[in-house]
């Protein structure tokens, strides 16, 4: 067997020696092929070219069935076999971008830099692996140098150029430029109106005032059949202005049906030094009405609100028409409406993104600490790279009042997306919570700057200023809220808290009074606050009404039971008067207030006269 192999090999030797030497000498005819040729099979031009058609069925294939692996490897082979035409090398870089392989994009256009030079497509996506890769300096550079803010003679009517806008818009936004940020993402509008990434970021999120969002929404050169895309954008616009208005016309809409509008408080009743009382109206609150109205005719909620009427009836039903009606109750103080909305939304899309950060606030303000927790761990293990993830865990731990775990949670999820303004709100509110002072009014300045549109940082940062006494800084700050969001009763309840600190009495009354007009629900602070302010003002009728309205909405709250015992005290009620004293004290037993009053009331007591009746 040695003998034979051995054999074979020299036998092979000797054969391409003779073939040499012929070849060298010209004695033998020997013709070299002009194609390769494998078992039989000549890969001539034509052959190469349907075997390139059959890859790109392949590929296509593959891309349909997410199976990017796949199609990479037979795109490599494409862009050899096709001598490197453009629209190969962006197949291959596009299956490399849907791989996550952005560094490979990079270094694959790099190399055929004078095919991408030619080509828009590849420009954006050299541009967008930039972008995933966090170079956020060599993407705003590549961006500068080879794209053009203006639109192309190539028929895309300025698609391209705006995409380009909008990532210059991205990069300056993550870089915390916000005046070249809103630049080009306004540039991304002009260009393309139906650009949503510019939109949303520009309507609803706060970088602009509500007076620019509303003109730049007039302003959008839009299909005329596709108005009520114009219509579905500013819902957010009366979402965040909490008032059944027309953003786009400023007109008064008709008001909710079975209720009738609640008269402006002002002071000129009976007694010039104390302002009306509240209309019954206002006291029960629009979202109150709204339920029991939907309630009695079966209505959905919402449906006879902006913008349904104006929207396509299947979009009536759309998360994203039913996500700006519950930020809209969220904002109104309706915390039920908008945590039922913003429910029905979630049932039919577990993860519609756009709604859970109103969706989890609801459940804050309603204490429902078990849904948080639920909903924190499906977050996490459906998305833990998502900013609202670790939100949700964060609001569940500043519910449980574990406030130190609380900011770890809110400081992960603005690590994940610094531009989350929920995160920097509540950041705040958890260093308040510790007295923190200085730490949460940094972080409510740094949501001011990042969202210059909203009125809340200036309304926490005047809070803030209030709990520490601090009152002519307060109210400037409450003056600028109150400049951004003139509705919002928040506002107009501190500024009463402070004109009742300067001891302007009458003042508090009335600012106190607008406060719970503006508001969908009444509050038991804002009542609780009115109900002292008519105590000073020695209206002790309307105080006790107050302090019963904040009562009816709170009733294991001490502080109002104390101040329905101190106004039944000074109405010469002692008997009454203990009875509430007795009740506040077996909720917190060590209210200094109540304890002290409840002697006095007893004393009074004692001292009435008697009179026996047979």
């Amino acid at each position: 067997r040695l003998r034979r192999s051995r054999c074979g090999v020299l036998s092979g030797v000797r054969f391409r020696r003779q073939v040499q030497a012929q070849v060298a000498s010209g004695s033998a005819a020997v013709l070299r092929p002009t194609v390769a040729t494998v078992m039989g099979v000549s890969y001539d031009e034509a052959t190469v070219e349907r075997i390139c058609c059959r890859l790109r069925s392949l590929i296509q294939e593959a891309f349909q069935k997410h199976m990017y692996a796949t199609a990479i490897f037979y795109a490599d082979k494409l862009v050899s076999l096709s001598h490197f035409e453009a629209e190969d090398i962006y197949t291959l870089a596009e299956c490399y971008f849907k791989n996550r392989e952005y560094r490979r994009v990079l270094h694959l256009l790099k190399k055929h830099g004078d095919i991408v030079a030619g080509d828009e497509r590849l420009k954006l996506l050299a541009a967008q692996s930039l972008l995933e890769c966090k170079d956020w300096d060599e993407c705003l550079r590549y961006l500068e140098d080879n794209t053009s803010a203006e639109a192309s003679s190539q028929g895309d009517d300025g698609k391209m150029a705006s995409v380009f806008a909008l990532l210059r818009g991205k990069v300056y936004e993550v870089t915390e430029n916000q005046e070249n940020a809103l630049v080009w993402y306004e540039r991304a509008v002009q260009l393309d109106p139906y650009c949503h990434e510019a939109l949303d970021r520009l309507v609803g999120n706060h970088l602009l005032t509500s007076d620019r969002e509303a003109a730049l929404l007039r302003g959008l050169r839009l299909h005329k059949e596709d108005e009520w895309l114009r219509h579905l954008y500013a819902a957010k616009l009366a979402a965040a202005r909490s008032s059944a208005v027309d953003p786009l016309l400023g007109e008064q809409l008709p008001p909710l049906p079975g209720s009738a509008p609640a008269e402006p408080a002002s002071v000129t009743g009976r007694d010039a030094d104390v302002p009306v009382p509240i209309s019954q109206e206002a006291w029960w609150g629009r979202g109150r009405q709204r339920r029991s109205w939907q309630a009695a005719n079966g209505d959905l909620p919402g449906a006879d609100e902006y913008p349904v009427s104006l929207l396509p009836a299947p979009l009536a039903q759309n998360g994203s028409t039913l996500a700006a009606q519950s930020t809209k109750y969220f904002y109104e103080g309706d915390y039920e409406s908008c945590y039922q909305v913003s429910k029905r939304v979630l049932e039919d899309d577990p993860y519609h993104l756009a709604t859970l950060p109103v969706h989890i606030a609801s459940l804050v303000m309603l204490d429902m600490k078990s849904v948080v927790y639920y909903v924190a761990h499906q977050l996490v293990n459906a998305y833990p790279t998502t900013a609202v993830a670790w939100f949700t865990a964060g609001c569940y731990y500043y519910m449980v009042k574990k406030y130190e775990h609380a900011r770890r949670f809110f400081h992960k999820a603005l690590a994940l997306d610094h531009n989350f303004a929920p995160a920097w709100i509540v950041y705040g509110h958890a260093f308040a919570h510790h007295d923190e002072s200085d730490q949460a009014l940094a972080a409510y300045r740094t949501a001011s700057r990042l969202f210059p549109g909203s009125h809340l940082p200036w309304l926490f940062i005047g809070m803030e200023y209030v709990r520490t006494n601090s009152l002519q800084l307060a109210q400037q700050c409450l003056e600028c809220a109150r400049t951004l969001m003139p509705t919002d009763p928040h506002i107009w309840n501190e500024i009463g808290a402070i004109a009742f600190h300067r001891k302007n009495y009458k003042a508090a009354c009335e600012l106190l009074l607008k406060a719970l007009s503006l508001s969908g629900a009444p509050e038991e602070v804002a009542c609780a606050n009115l109900g002292h302010a008519f105590l000073k003002c020695k209206a002790y009728d309307r105080a006790l009404s107050a302090f019963q309205q904040a009562h009816s909405l709170n009733p294991r709250s001490s502080s109002v039971l104390s101040g329905i015992g101190f106004t039944l005290q000074l109405q010469e009620r002692p008997d009454e008067a203990i009875e509430y004293y007795h009740r506040a004290l077996s909720i917190q037993r060590d209210d200094p207030f109540a304890a002290e009053m409840l002697n006095y009331a007893v004393q009074e007591a004692a001292e009435q006269p008697c009179s026996m009746e047979f």
